[in-house]
């Protein structure tokens, strides 16, 4: 095709290069469109071949001789002109969505587990979709928190899960209710944890209601509990800010089971925890004025409790029958 005709590939160079597309990959794309087109709509030649000439802007197909002579061209015109043209803009969008999709699932891959910050954009089915600088992020009915309400505009911070290609591009999968979410916010807001003189033992959250963190002290000199809520608690205040209505309970771990379960209770006081080893329950007497608060609405408390300590918490009061947690 001669130079005049040829503008179609400034075009898709241009295109190409800002999707990262290198000119040699290029002109296999135009190439191979050429070919393509040049087979379905003149002749199904399987010697055919093409030129491409960035420099010249110039592209050619080229049809082997049948004697055995040097290649000729074999012009495309007219409409089968245009027709190539338009192939060969295809081929290259198609290969600069490819592009896109495997730097998002690169990048996906590289942020697994991490927080980012992210924007709320719209929903459909079910799912949010998130803007993050050029990215879309989706986060999917199973991954938000229970009855936390999002808008449009809304900034927010999820946690990474995998990249997820779609059938025109692909997305990042991020979470809200992941314990991971909290675990990061909390590293995030205090420092001790970072310098390791902090250390999260367990996390047990039912996402939108109610999280448990058992923390510990590496250095014997720092308070866990006090360093997660800060002074006046004020990081307690900026980790909950993030997490909606969700509450935020900090408890000390203890390599003691029974001081454990008992502390992972709170705010319910208890009056004793007798272990049973060989089922790994933990039968726990509270006063019968605490009794509903150390089971929790819905037995919530009992539960993130059991959860976080991997003992099976069965509560009862003087005169009442158990109740257990799980």
């Amino acid at each position: 095709m001669p130079p005049e005709e040829g503008g179609i590939l400034e075009a898709v160079a241009e295109l190409a290069s800002s999707a990262g597309i290198s000119e040699a990959e290029l002109s296999e794309i135009v190439g191979r469109a050429l070919v393509d087109t040049y087979r379905r709509l003149v002749v199904d030649d399987p010697g055919l071949t093409a030129r491409v000439d960035f420099g010249r802007g110039v592209h050619d197909v080229l049809r082997p001789e049948p004697l055995g002579g040097e290649a000729v061209m074999a012009p495309l015109t007219g409409d089968a002109a245009r027709q190539a043209a338009q192939a060969v803009r295809a081929a290259v969008l198609d290969r600069m969505r490819n592009a896109g999709a495997e730097r998002v699932l690169s990048e996906a891959a590289t942020h697994r587990g991490e927080l980012i910050d992210a924007v709320v954009e719209s929903s459909a089915g079910g799912s949010w979709y998130l803007r993050a600088g050029e990215t879309t992020v989706v986060l999917p009915p199973e991954e938000q928190a229970v009855g936390e309400e999002l808008a449009p505009r809304q900034h927010l911070k999820v946690v990474v899960l995998e990249g997820r290609r779609r059938a025109r591009d692909a997305v990042v999968v991020a979470s809200r209710s992941h314990p991971q979410l909290v675990r990061l916010l909390l590293e995030q807001e205090v420092p001790e944890l970072g310098r390791g003189q902090v250390g999260i033992r367990a996390i047990a959250r039912e996402a939108g209601r109610r999280t448990k963190v058992a923390v510990e002290a590496i250095d014997p000199d720092i308070d866990p509990q006090g360093a997660c809520i800060g002074p006046h608690g004020i990081r307690h205040r900026a980790i909950t800010s993030q997490l909606g209505t969700e509450q935020l309970q900090v408890v000390r771990f203890d390599p003691d089971p029974a001081h454990y379960v008992a502390n992972a209770l709170m705010p319910a006081p208890v009056l004793s925890v007798e272990l049973d080893p060989d089922t790994r329950t933990a039968h726990v007497s509270v006063d019968p004025a605490k009794l509903s608060l150390a089971i929790g609405r819905g037995g919530e408390n009992a539960r993130l409790a059991a959860r976080l300590t991997g003992w099976r918490i069965d509560i009862s009061a003087p005169e009442t029958a158990g109740e257990a947690g799980s």
